[in-house]
């Protein structure tokens, strides 16, 4: 991915919208100076990225305004394991292979393929996982009780699905 980076001796704030994100790495104009870009830069949907370091210590302030999508939160691969039962209940329970423990979390989202026996698993949207139960079991926002029963194989995968964030002005 190539980003394109633009140094400017003047700044004006109507340059400021110009840009996907403003970053500021020194104060050298004032913090009223920066909390007013900041404040334009919120209000005009521009990324805005404040840091500075103060010998020993340093900080970094970020605004992405009130509606920012994420869409790789951990930064992590996606990985699946082998599915060795899920159980017909109001939110199912999906046990992998003892082999390998699973990673995932409660809030992550998952698909299955190659299920047999409880095939409306396979190929549908992401299943929200709702609670995780151990190393190797964990509950899925999914109704299976009127499903047929889960036979055999299958793997699971984790899908990266877009989350929103909402960020504060620096005022």
């Amino acid at each position: 991915m190539n980003v394109k980076v633009n140094v400017i001796d003047k700044l004006s704030m109507e340059d400021l919208a110009n840009y996907h994100v403003v970053c500021y790495t020194e104060n050298l104009s004032g913090f009223k100076n920066i909390i007013e870009a900041n404040a334009f830069c919120h209000s005009k949907n521009v990324g805005f990225i404040l840091c500075e370091n103060l010998g020993l210590l340093g900080y970094a302030f970020t605004d992405f305004g009130d509606k920012h999508s994420i869409t790789d939160a951990d930064g992590e691969q996606c990985k699946s394991f082998m599915v060795v039962d899920v159980t017909q209940d109001e939110q199912a329970t999906v046990i992998v292979h003892e082999d390998k423990r699973h990673t995932y979390q409660e809030g992550d989202h998952v698909k299955f393929v190659e299920v047999e026996g409880m095939t409306m698993l396979n190929n549908r949207e992401p299943i929200e996982i709702t609670r995780v139960l151990g190393p190797f079991s964990f509950k899925i926002d999914l109704d299976t009780r009127q499903e047929s029963a889960y036979i055999r194989q299958g793997l699971i995968e984790n899908i990266k699905v877009a989350k929103n964030a909402s960020y504060h002005p620096l005022a």
